[in-house]
């Protein structure tokens, strides 16, 4: 039986790169899953709900609890979408982007730590090679689900 070293790899570099930015986050005033919404928002600009859910990879009924926190400490608003009055947009408000500049930046520079290790060429092929494999399993798994349809 083969190994998939690979992907034991994959999940190890995973898991360890997930403890740093959790570390990374620890003494900042955001969870991990505020910062990824502030980050959204603020890198994409106004996104509505739905949008910013599926960014997140996180469930609707977190992110709702999510977003009320931010508003709550004033780092968001949601607004009706002018182009589709059911929708909402989430946007930074000044204090928002305050906030997440500050931690952004001590969080990059923790982070830029490890990436380091990679010469700038060897970061790119990375990014590159995760592409390819994550695109091929999307594949799989769309074509497996029309297969499974189908029986």
């Amino acid at each position: 039986m083969e190994k998939l070293k690979t992907l034991i790899v994959l999940f190890k570099a995973h898991t360890s790169i997930g403890n740093n930015i959790k570390y990374s986050l620890s003494e900042s005033i955001l969870t991990l899953n505020e910062f990824s919404a502030l980050e959204a928002v603020y890198t994409k600009g106004a996104l509505q709900t739905q949008v910013l859910a599926e960014s997140l990879l996180i469930p609707n009924s977190s992110l709702t609890y999510v977003l009320d926190m931010l508003q709550k400490s004033e780092y968001i608003t949601r607004v009706k979408d002018p182009t589709d009055r059911r929708r909402q947009l989430v946007e930074l408000t000044s204090k928002g982007r305050t906030i997440f500049e500050e931690i952004y930046l001590q969080h990059y520079a923790h982070m830029r730590k490890i990436f380091d290790v990679l010469s700038e060429e060897e970061e790119v092929q990375l990014q590159e090679l995760l592409k390819k494999i994550g695109k091929k399993a999307e594949e799989e798994v769309d074509s497996e689900t029309c297969r499974k349809i189908g029986e």
